[in-house]
């Protein structure tokens, strides 16, 4: 049965980020245990917390009190000229995949946009992650750039995509 946005979705809190840090740990290409001090820690993720805004919310999605998948949506560039375009950064617990959170979370996002304020949303996903590819362009996304072997670590260099969207 299809998640329906009514069902758990809400503004990320402090308490979150030790769950928001175990989704994006078990979702990352580049988080793995022999490089974790190189990678996200919880200081990342509550500072992520505390930055976030009405403009640049986090959410997160639970069930039965737990979380199990979150979204944010951060400034593009950084500059005045691109303030309506903002990075999008979904991820949903592995285990949970399938079940149509990532698409609840993301109709959730396109229902409240005015209120976010954003008209283009942009996504960077590996080159290898097929099934992200596959979901943002469900979501109407589209490939605006490459960015090559820009992802690297010890044992590997990946290439990056740029999805995007224009609403």
């Amino acid at each position: 049965m299809p998640f329906t946005v009514s069902q758990g979705i809400r503004r990320a809190i402090l308490d979150d980020a030790p769950a928001i840090l175990s989704i994006f740990q078990q979702c990352d290409l580049f988080d793995n245990s022999a490089h974790r001090q190189l990678s996200i820690g919880l200081l990342d993720v509550i500072d992520w917390l505390e930055n976030a805004t009405d403009k640049h919310p986090m959410f997160v999605l639970e069930e039965q009190g737990d979380v199990i998948a979150w979204c944010s949506i951060e400034s593009f560039y950084g500059l005045p000229a691109f303030d309506a375009a903002s990075e999008i950064s979904l991820y949903v617990l592995p285990t949970q995949h399938r079940k149509g959170l990532g698409t609840a979370l993301f109709h959730y996002l396109e229902k409240e946009r005015h209120h976010i304020g954003f008209t283009h949303l942009i996504a960077y996903i590996y080159a290898s992650n097929l099934e992200s590819q596959g979901f943002f362009k469900r979501q109407g996304f589209e490939q605006w750039g490459l960015l090559p072997n820009i992802a690297q670590n010890e044992q590997i260099k990946e290439d990056v995509l740029l999805l995007g969207r224009e609403f």
